[in-house]
């Protein structure tokens, strides 16, 4: 428990430290900003706005922003991760669980520190058509949506030796699904699909039982595609 406590708190000093990090932060919080105040002065409807935000920022930089560091996680220390665990000072299953660990807090403490002041905001200063309860759907299905991004990053991470293969990987497995699913008009199942209908969740029209399937699918992929990275982690030759 010691050794992953470590790795956990150094994990996320280093992300904190990280300069793709700083820019994600920084490019997600001035659009933001700027949505606020055309919301507040053109008279937008919160629903929209918020979702036009989701759709044309947060989404993109955070899919691109997530991939890379969550797939990157494991890889891309690989002559220090082999001289760790051969010395006996870390156990591969304290390292591999503080690298999901750190990166999925990371990422979701960065995605609530934009959206959930955004969410205020919009809810403050423009038309509020939009109910508290649908916004806190939404952002808990968008939440399910990086939480999986970053398990599959990190499996992927485990598997592969090549960064770069594991980052295309990812990037193209959620592109393609998302657009197919999309196609197949299962939307919930498509990352695209479950972004495109987040106006009518804000507004509160979608039932709790299609957001709830939303966030038990993507739950359940997450836990999918950690179990195989974990155990060929544990297994692998370093």
């Amino acid at each position: 428990m010691q050794a992953y406590l470590y790795l956990l708190r150094l994990d996320m000093e280093q992300l904190a430290r990280s300069w793709l990090v700083r820019v994600w932060i920084l490019l997600l919080a001035g659009p933001a900003g700027f949505f606020v105040v055309v919301a507040a002065n053109e008279g937008e409807l919160a629903s929209e706005t918020l979702a036009a935000y989701m759709a044309a920022v947060l989404a993109p930089l955070s899919w691109l922003v997530v991939s890379v560091l969550s797939a990157s996680a494991v890889n891309g220390e690989a002559n220090i991760v082999a001289d760790s665990i051969l010395s006996r000072s870390v156990t591969r299953r304290a390292y591999i669980w503080s690298k999901i660990t750190a990166r999925i807090g990371v990422f979701l403490a960065v995605y609530a520190g934009v959206t959930v002041p955004l969410a205020y905001l919009m809810l403050r200063y423009a038309v509020r058509d939009a109910t508290v309860a649908g916004i806190a759907w939404g952002l808990l299905t968008v939440a399910s949506l990086l939480v999986f991004l970053a398990a599959f990053g990190i499996a992927l991470s485990a598997i592969f030796r090549n960064m770069a293969a594991a980052v295309l990987t990812v990037l193209l497995t959620t592109v393609v699904s998302g657009a197919a699913f999309q196609f197949l008009a299962v939307d919930w199942m498509s990352t695209t699909g479950v972004v495109g209908g987040l106006p009518e969740v804000f507004r509160g029209e979608a039932s709790a039982g299609e957001q709830l399937r939303v966030l038990l699918v993507f739950g359940a992929l997450s836990a999918l595609v950690t179990v195989p990275g974990i155990v060929y982690f544990q297994r692998k030759d370093l």
